[in-house]
Formats: structure tokens, C-alpha cells, sequence
């Protein structure tokens, strides 16, 4: 049976146009766009992996989708052998073993289709299962919510309008029987640019990489896992202690501490006596001499200049902390969100949840 591997990067944010104009899936951490974490693990189970977004990708096959657009009919257009397509919500991370499992949830109970279930007090569209794993509805209360995957006939998917999978989802579980299978391995989605942050614990290096092409003064020190990329440059006495990834072009400045979960993306600069801890430092975007970004996310091409202080937690007291809320949720280690081509001027101080 023919099966069309779809990712759907075309979806639009109102919370991501400060960094990247409105599309979340092109956000970019890691040294990938965040649809390709989705995307390399389709290609993994089925070679062939298409890519609906408005403009075409390099490495995949093209699906021209703009933001209100449905991409599900068209790729099927594009693929008119398929009998069935996964589709799979470009902002999602996980890992092959949860595709595999949609495919033999499927087979196993002789269903038509499968979505993937995940049991998670994270917001989401909720997902109710039968007595016989099967897919009996959606919204309500469960514990499990969509974990963005889904394998489907293609006569479900010819008849998709617009951009959301729900209403095609209650549609084919009405027509077809379609399975539930749930996953409690590794997975992430990302709803909102502070979501960026956690998905930094799941894709940074487990191992230690150094290009040789890359630039590594004999005074600093690299400790794992650790990946740096070619043409990067980590100059004197600068400490890079992993899990972090220094991008392509990079630049990390002498005395500089660059640590926990900390992607400096390609051609970013992190100037000398810097900080960075658990943030995302943009493309070509620049971190002053003696800033400290903390739990934050820095877009491309910002300028934080010298001596700017993100304040990532508040404390009540010495042993108490104060969580912050943003967007209903609460955080109690939360820095600043900087948009892309910003600039922060020198000295400034960002308080805990800034611009989230």
C-alpha cells in the first residue's frame, strides 16, 4: 500500500510573526528548521517525504501551501498513487519508533487509519478511544491529546477543507475506522515561541562534535556534549559546557560561558565575557560583551548590546520562588523574548516573561 509521507509547515502563528513572521514550523533551532526534526524521521520509515509551505525547501519535495490553505488535497494531487498519507504537524518533535507505532496500530487492528495519542496535560485537541482502540471522537475532557501525526485514507484527505486537521479527523472516524495509538516516548510541540525552550532539551547534541574546520582556541575549554560547527570560532579562555550547539560562522568571544542547552545559531555572535544558559541565540544575531541571556529566545539578527541582564526568575524572599505567567501558563525560570532584527540597548534589564 502506497503511503504519502506529508509535513504541514505552512500553518501560521499570530505568537511567532516576531521572529519569524507568522510561520512556527520555519523557526530555527539546532542548525535545522524546526519542520525538519519531523521530516528526517519520515524519511527514515518511507524515503520519500513531501513538505507543504509557501515557499519551496531545498531537499524535499514541494507542496505550495500559503497560511489558510489546505495542503492535504494538493499533495495528493502531487501523488495520485497513494492510497493513504501520513500527516504529520511540522511543529512537532519525536522520534521514528512513534511513526512506526501509528503504522502497526493501524495494521494491527485492520483499521483504515491511525492518529497518534499522547498522554499529556499540555493544551491540545483531546482525543477520546472506543473500547477497541478505535478513534471515537475528539474535544471534551481525556487524558490523552493529538500528538500531531496521523495516517489516513486518501479518500479522507480528498476531501479536506482549509488549514486544521480536526474537523477531517471527526469526519474520518465517522466514515472509517481509524485507530488510536498512543505514545509515551519522546515528543514535543511547539504551541508558542516559549515552547522553543524546552524543545531545546530534545534536540541538542548527545555526543561531542567538532568540525575541523572549526576554530577552537587552545585555552578554551569544550566540555560534552557539545556540537560546533564549520567556519565556528570559539576564541581565548571562552567555556562551552553541553549540552550546546555552536552553529556554522559562529562566533563565542574570549571569557565568554556559553552552557545548558544553549543554541548559538549560524553566524551569531556571543561577545567576550558574555553569558548564555537555555536560550536560543538567532542567526546572525548578536549577544554584547557581558550580557547574561538566561531562558530566553533571541531572533534573528537582534543586537542585544553590552551589558544587557534578562532576568529569568523572581524570588520571594530567599527560599521561595515567584512563578511568572504568560498566556495562562506559569514558569518559574523564564527570560525575555527578543524579535528578530531588535535591538536591546546597552545595560538594559528585561524582567522575567519579557515580550512572551
Amino acid at each position: 500500500m502506497r503511503t504519502l509521507a506529508l509535513v504541514v509547515a505552512n500553518e501560521a502563528s499570530e505568537a511567532f510573526k516576531p521572529l519569524t513572521g507568522g510561520a512556527k514550523a520555519m523557526a530555527s533551532l539546532g542548525g535545522r528548521r524546526l519542520f525538519q526534526y519531523i521530516a528526517e524521521e519520515l524519511r527514515q520509515v518511507f524515503g520519500d517525504v513531501y513538505v507543504a509551505s509557501p515557499e519551496p525547501l531545498e531537499g524535499y519535495n514541494w507542496v505550495e501551501a500559503g497560511p489558510s490553505e489546505s495542503a492535504l488535497a494538493k499533495a495528493l494531487e502531487l501523488a495520485p498513487t497513494a492510497e493513504r498519507a501520513l500527516v504529520a504537524d511540522g511543529s512537532v518533535i519525536t522520534e521514528a519508533g512513534a511513526i512506526r507505532a501509528l503504522v502497526e496500530a493501524a495494521a494491527s487492528s485492520g483499521a483504515e487509519g491511525a492518529v497518534l495519542a499522547v498522554p499529556s496535560r499540555a493544551r491540545g485537541l483531546a482525543i477520546s478511544m472506543g473500547a477497541e482502540g478505535l478513534l471515537a471522537g475528539l474535544g471534551g475532557e481525556s487524558q490523552l491529546i493529538y500528538g500531531g501525526l496521523a495516517l489516513l485514507p486518501a479518500k479522507a484527505l480528498r476531501a479536506a477543507e482549509g488549514p486544521s486537521i480536526a474537523p477531517l479527523l471527526a469526519k474520518a472516524a465517522e466514515a472509517s475506522k481509524i485507530a488510536v495509538a498512543v505514545w509515551s516516548g519522546r515528543w514535543h510541540r511547539v504551541e508558542e515561541p516559549v515552547d522553543l525552550l524546552t524543545a531545546l532539551e530534545h534536540v541538542m547534541p548527545d555526543a561531542t562534535y567538532i568540525s575541523p574546520r572549526a576554530k577552537i582556541s587552545p585555552t578554551a575549554v569544550i566540555e560534552g556534549p557539545v556540537k560546533i560547527e564549520e567556519g565556528a570560532e570559539v576564541d581565548h579562555y571562552a567555556v562551552v559546557k553541553g549540552p550546546a550547539y555552536i552553529g556554522r560562522g559562529a562566533f563565542v568571544g574570549a571569557h565568554a560561558l556559553v552552557r545548558n542547552f544553549a543554541d548559538i545559531e549560524a553566524e551569531a555572535v556571543v561577545g567576550s565575557s558574555a553569558e548564555v544558559s537555555h536560550s536560543l541565540i538567532g542567526a546572525r544575531a548578536t549577544v554584547g560583551r557581558g550580557a547574561f541571556v538566561s531562558y530566553s529566545v533571541v531572533g534573528e539578527e537582534a543586537v542585544v548590546e553590552p551589558g544587557v541582564l534578562t532576568m529569568s526568575v523572581l524570588r520571594v524572599g530567599r527560599e521561595r520562588l515567584r512563578p511568572i505567567e504568560v498566556r495562562g501558563r506559569e514558569f518559574y525560570k523564564l527570560g525575555a523574548l527578543i524579535p528578530a532584527r531588535a535591538r536591546v540597548k546597552a545595560g538594559s534589564t528585561l524582567e522575567p516573561g519579557q515580550g512572551f
